[in-house]
């Protein structure tokens, strides 16, 4: 065989193995194409990008660049109030914990109901209180504490009552502040206490005595 048949004969295998390549790829994508459209079929098609966290966050977290990315998902896995753009979820604090890669929708986002037990024959009152006038805030729920009003050097006692929700406790401060708490009082010191912010400033004490009292204990 001459040298010129070997070249022919080299150049129609390399286009022959070449060709064989090509089938063989576009086999290939169109297995993977055939795949993947039996899959959108099966899951409902459409995709869409949504935010989705980009790391675990944890609770009180603030949302922003820094934990939120977006990614595709098939539509029909996501849930109903999927959030497609950050700037629906910027700024809000979490309520519960987010796992990486887990799709950004409301419930991580939204305040647990918040049920309050008043006792028997008590009303549920709240008052405004810092922490400096709330024995540091140590008045948690279930302290009695005695409620005074201070102005122009004068202090008056109003009436004592049971604490029954507190901003802490209900997650209504993002820093952990105290700034309000709720009482259950007697129903004829609910009229003073609704007016008490505007009479003056307003102190909780815990009496010494306060172990021993019971919810419907003497004022």
């Amino acid at each position: 065989m001459n040298k010129s048949k070997r070249i022919a004969i080299s150049l129609v295998a390399g286009v022959l193995a070449a060709l064989l390549c090509m089938v063989y790829g576009s086999s290939i994508r169109s297995q993977a194409e055939q795949v993947q459209a039996e899959t959108l079929a099966k899951y409902g098609g459409d995709r869409v990008e949504v935010c989705v966290a980009a790391r675990d966050i944890d609770v009180g977290e603030t949302l922003d660049e820094t934990n939120v990315i977006t990614q595709e998902w098939l539509t029909s896995l996501l849930p109903r109030d999927a959030v497609t753009e950050l700037r629906q979820v910027r700024g809000d604090v979490t309520t519960s914990r987010i796992p990486k890669n887990a799709v950004i929708c409301n419930v991580y986002t939204k305040a647990e109901s918040h049920k309050l037990e008043v006792p028997k024959g008590k009303v549920a009152v709240s008052v405004a209180v810092d922490a400096e006038h709330s024995v540091g805030g140590a008045t948690g729920v279930g302290s009695y504490v005695d409620v005074y009003v201070q102005k122009d050097g004068v202090t008056d006692r109003l009436c004592g009552a049971y604490v029954i929700d507190t901003s802490e406790d209900s997650g209504a401060t993002r820093e952990g502040k105290i700034e309000w708490v709720t009482l259950a009082a007697d129903p004829e010191d609910v009229k003073e206490l609704l007016g008490a912010s505007g009479k003056g400033t307003v102190s909780l004490t815990i009496p010494a005595t306060a172990r021993g009292k019971k919810s419907g204990g003497d004022k």
